[in-house]
């Protein structure tokens, strides 16, 4: 089973992946994609509202190239897709200063399009909690749900097989044990 977590930031989506990292650690046929956006900071791109081309081609790519070693995985989780900056993207370009062109957005669209068919499920982290800033990522509330209304709009608008993840940690725990098992 491939499953994609998807959401705005600081919405659980790493701290649930934990949880199942932690219980399948020692299963070599559970493969896990993390911190891909972090990678990208680190590398020196700016991610979130100051995102640029560079920024989203890098991403790309990296997703794309995490995703191909995962290819032998009976379990396979990421907690970011290539449907969260193509949100970030949409969401950017009504920004007073576009740091993006259409095309670009348009072609993450179309990879989107293509990468989502290798999941069976997506697994959506609606903003429930408050943010915490950590120094990386954005701290304005509003762009947050600025991000997480477009996620919630892309995924209905292409019918995309997803379930809610709300919750406390425990319940998202439970949860995702529940959709993992019922699988295997």
């Amino acid at each position: 089973m491939n499953i994609a977590f998807t959401g705005s930031h600081c919405t659980g989506k790493t701290t649930l992946l934990h949880s199942v990292v932690e219980k399948y650690s020692n299963d070599d046929s559970f493969g896990y994609i993390t911190k891909i956006a972090q990678k990208i900071i680190d590398k020196g791109y700016p991610l979130n509202t100051e995102a640029n081309t560079d920024s989203y081609i890098h991403y790309i790519n990296d997703q794309l190239i995490a995703e191909r070693n995962m290819v032998n995985c009976k379990l396979f989780i990421s907690d970011r897709t290539l449907l969260d900056p193509l949100a970030y993207a949409l969401v950017n370009e009504k920004l007073p200063r576009p740091y993006v062109r259409d095309y670009l957005i348009d072609m993450i669209k179309n990879i989107w399009l293509l990468e989502k068919e290798r999941y069976d499920l997506y697994i959506y982290f609606p903003v429930e909690y408050p943010m915490f800033f950590n120094g990386i990522r954005p701290s304005d509330e509003e762009y947050r749900m600025n991000i997480d209304k477009m996620i919630y709009q892309i995924l209905n608008e292409y019918s995309v097989n997803y379930i809610t993840m709300n919750g406390d940690v425990e319940e998202r725990k439970r949860k995702i044990f529940e959709i993992i098992e019922s699988d295997v």
